[in-house]
């Protein structure tokens, strides 16, 4: 998608309804009135991708709050060590 979009004064979008709608398609289009911005005519599939990409984005930041606010875990054998027990031999030595 183009990041750029057509500007368009919204009086043209009466005037050049069916143009604009085919045009949508492959470029937003963003509406003005008394030259200020009003509102972005978007097609169908550019809408969805930008909702999925929304919704990955929001999907990662939960992922990391929730890494975050995670309690910290112990090692088991430094748990042993902090109540004065003796930390078993690995058999790996």
């Amino acid at each position: 998608m183009d990041p750029l979009p057509d500007v368009v004064p919204i009086s043209e979008l009466r005037l050049r309804q069916n143009d604009l709608l085919k045009k949508v398609s492959a470029k937003p289009i963003l509406l003005t009135q008394h030259g200020r911005a009003v509102a972005v005519l978007l097609g169908p599939e550019p809408y969805n991708r930008l909702l999925e990409h929304i919704e990955d984005l929001q999907l990662a930041i939960d992922a990391v709050e929730a890494r975050r606010d995670q309690e910290p875990v112990t090692d088991f054998d430094e748990y042993l060590a902090d109540r004065g027990e003796r930390v078993p031999a690995s058999p790996h030595k």
